[in-house]
């Protein structure tokens, strides 16, 4: 009698992405309180394109899909603008998976974080959908918890706040504001306070490495008040930068990525001060906005190598050791 097959097992369970996914509601709350219903609509198509591009990729391998497609659909909903139109959702999702993450050999192999190269894609794919237009967050008490969206065409800005800083055509937000969230931007990542929670979240559960997030704030945030005290013109001060422009957002969420971050204790610390000081240079004297993404792209690409450097100078210096006492 022939054995029954197994059914084939659709997703693969991880418990950190389920943690990270966790410390991804307040965001995920945030965008709709702020910018309204359609930001869940936007978040569910990107977790359903994503979920769909691995497993119609795994459909030969009979692989299952891993929980980390979840936590990169939510992710790269998240650092979109609330304007985004829906056809950009899924090309930039679907690209992020295939190009970010499978044909590396899938979850675990990845170099770099699908979620940003995804955000890359369209960043430079669909500039105008990306950059041109911003609609304004709601205010307390409501927020846009009865509306569809905050974007009508009379209230869409041409450029998010701190855009306008760069370019000197206005003032640097007040701090109540980015701690609140009651700012114009991508729509997950405007509001310190929810970025806070879920970050704590991440490192209280252990899931996100603390020594990354410091290095990349301490670097990123003494950087910026070097510059404010040196009078470089537009420059907005170091709680500003901190607080503005998804900063804390990268640094919690996808900085720590554990699969394209480095392991080692060295290599960590100097891969938090590549993300903090190429984005420092990228914000204030190139023409993109999006300085933190590339930055992250880039670190992702020296993890590696960090790592081997780090782990080789280790070995060397236990061997020292151990040749000094066999001497003595």
């Amino acid at each position: 009698m022939a054995k029954a097959k197994k059914p084939r097992k659709i997703l693969l369970k991880q418990k950190i992405m389920r943690n990270v996914i966790i410390a991804l509601i307040p965001c995920m709350a945030a965008s709709v309180y702020f910018f309204g219903w359609r930001s869940a609509a936007v978040i569910a198509v990107s977790v359903t394109a994503a979920f769909l591009t691995e497993f119609l990729f795994n459909l030969r391998s009979k692989e299952p899909v891993s929980e980390a497609v979840f936590v990169s659909g939510i992710i790269y909903a998240l650092i979109l603008p609330p304007t985004v139109p829906w056809h950009v959702v899924v090309i930039g999702i679907a690209f992020a998976i295939l190009f970010g993450k499978m044909v590396f050999g899938g979850f675990g192999r990845n170099i770099f974080n699908p979620a940003m190269v995804g955000r890359a894609f369209v960043y430079i794919s669909f500039p105008v959908a990306m950059t041109a237009s911003w609609s304004p967050a709601s205010s307390f008490p409501w927020g846009a918890l009865g509306q569809w969206t905050t974007a009508t065409p009379d209230l869409i800005t041409s450029a998010s706040p701190m855009g306008l800083l760069k370019q000197g055509l206005t003032e640097a937000p007040r701090l109540l504001d980015l701690l609140i969230g009651n700012i114009a931007g991508t729509m997950g990542v405007t509001s310190v306070i929810a970025i806070l929670i879920g970050g704590i979240y991440l490192i209280a559960t252990r899931t996100a490495n603390w020594k990354i997030v410091v290095m990349t704030i301490g670097t990123y945030a003494l950087a910026n008040l070097a510059a404010d005290l040196a009078g470089m013109p537009n420059a907005p001060g170091a709680l500003v930068a901190v607080m503005g422009g998804g900063f804390l957002f990268g640094a919690f969420f996808m900085a720590t990525d554990p699969v394209s971050a480095p392991k080692t204790l060295g290599a960590q610390l100097v891969y938090g001060a590549i993300i903090a000081s190429s984005t420092f240079v990228i914000r204030n004297f190139s023409v993109f906005n999006g300085g933190l993404m590339f930055s992250i792209l880039l670190a992702n690409m020296f993890a590696p190598i960090l790592d081997h450097v780090f782990k080789h100078t280790q070995k060397k210096k236990k061997e020292r050791l151990a040749t000094g006492g066999v001497n003595g």
